[in-house]
């Protein structure tokens, strides 16, 4: 249905065609089994706090925005997707559009005092959610059942640096069974995050991947390369090969502060495609 990565116009590419409300952060269409979720720094005007915490897991504040939050409505729908056949769709606030992240899976929720829109404290809920990779996603069709599931001896892996280029790969694209532990669950999530950073970094092979330099200095643990994300998701993105690049320090910066980031990072995405395709 959506492409990971592209910018939709929220009324006339989702709503236009599957319905559901058009404004706020949770839309359930009533024919479609899909609940779209919208995320954006605009939201924290509104006592909304989305992004990925320190586990690697992308949190995501549920509705309402005045008082307390009740588990009814938009929060109900996620937190019982699995069990309804529902698929979770999530987009990114970008430019004048909404760019698809990709395919959600409910973990679990905790209530957290956050400020509402007028400022004061309520209990808020905040939903920890498993964004499922494009390669899983393509596979997907109507239901998050038929999502290719992992097998435990891959997504329970910790990835290290004596992996392959290959075994990182397996690592950073396995994903969690639905049905797996709350605990199994953050514990792949963990792993991929560290494989992909892993995999980053092993494919550039001590060569910046922006300006094709050798890595500034070496470490402990190898050439010195920072791995940037090349969507932006809360400055995480999902992880992906296609979205991760090894960068030196300066170009790391430019990707990110200079007058031409945009640019640029649309170079490194073409970059990027360029020798994943050549590695597949």
């Amino acid at each position: 249905m959506f492409e990971t990565g592209k910018i939709y116009n929220r009324l006339s590419d989702i709503h236009g065609i599957y319905k559901g409300q058009q404004y706020g952060g949770i839309a359930t269409p009533a024919e479609y089994p899909f609940i779209f979720i919208f995320t954006g720094d605009a939201g924290g005007d509104y006592g909304y706090r989305d992004g990925y915490d320190n586990e690697g897991v992308f949190n995501y504040t549920g509705e309402g925005q005045i008082g307390d939050m009740k588990m009814t409505k938009g929060n109900l729908a996620i937190r019982d997707h699995q069990k309804n056949r529902k698929e979770i769709y999530l987009f990114e606030k970008f430019l004048s559009g909404y760019r698809f992240v990709g395919l959600c899976n409910y973990i679990d929720n905790r209530i957290e005092k956050l400020k509402d829109r007028n400022g004061e404290l309520r209990n808020a809920i905040v939903f920890r959610l498993d964004i499922i990779n494009a390669q899983n996603i393509d596979k997907a069709q109507t239901s998050t059942s038929k999502v290719v599931e992992a097998p435990k001896a891959v997504y329970i892996t910790k990835p290290n640096k004596s992996k392959s280029l290959q075994q990182l790969r397996e690592i950073a694209l396995s994903s969690t069974p639905i049905h797996a532990s709350a605990q199994e669950k953050i514990q792949s999530i963990q792993n991929r995050s560290t494989a992909i950073k892993l995999y980053a970094k092993k494919r550039a092979n001590g060569i910046c991947e922006g300006c094709n330099e050798t890595a500034p200095f070496e470490t402990k643990s190898g050439p010195y390369l920072e791995v940037h994300h090349l969507t932006r998701l809360a400055d995480g993105g999902a992880d992906l090969p296609q979205n991760v690049i090894a960068l030196c320090p300066t170009c790391h910066r430019k990707a990110h502060y200079s007058l031409d980031y945009l640019e640029f990072n649309n170079q490194l995405i073409n970059k990027v495609a360029t020798i994943e395709a050549a590695l597949s």
